[in-house]
């Protein structure tokens, strides 16, 4: 069994989180295609009040005039993989491994040494 870290872009209007790949689903419903029914209510609301999405005739949602410039407005820069940390020797509940094998200078499970933020 492992353990995984998801990332998910987006942005926060009107303090309503809309998903990155929500909204670029969005853009892919026209009025006459199957309309988008997997956004919540608060996010329907959001949707509708910023011109990002219309009402579809039947239920849900189709792309609204505003989306398009909204997209390209996101920068967006895709995640970069990172190798897997694995376990090297005892570690304490900090991450640190502070073994005979880390040369004396504390060390993550990664084998890179620990970052000391803000001194030079």
């Amino acid at each position: 069994m492992k353990k995984r870290m998801v990332v998910e872009y987006g942005i926060t209007l009107d303090g309503v989180w809309l998903p990155l790949a929500m909204l670029r689903n969005l853009g892919t419903h026209g009025p006459w295609d199957p309309p988008l029914t997997g956004a919540t209510a608060d996010q329907e609301r959001v949707l509708l009040a910023h011109g990002l999405a219309e009402r579809h005739n039947q239920a849900g949602l189709h792309r609204g005039v505003g989306l398009p410039d909204l997209l390209d407005a996101i920068p967006f820069v895709p995640t970069v993989s990172f190798e897997e940390v694995r376990e090297e020797g005892p570690q304490h509940a900090d991450g640190v491994s502070r073994g005979a094998s880390s040369g004396g200078s504390p060390r993550r499970a990664s084998g890179r040494p620990e970052a000391s933020w803000g001194t030079t």
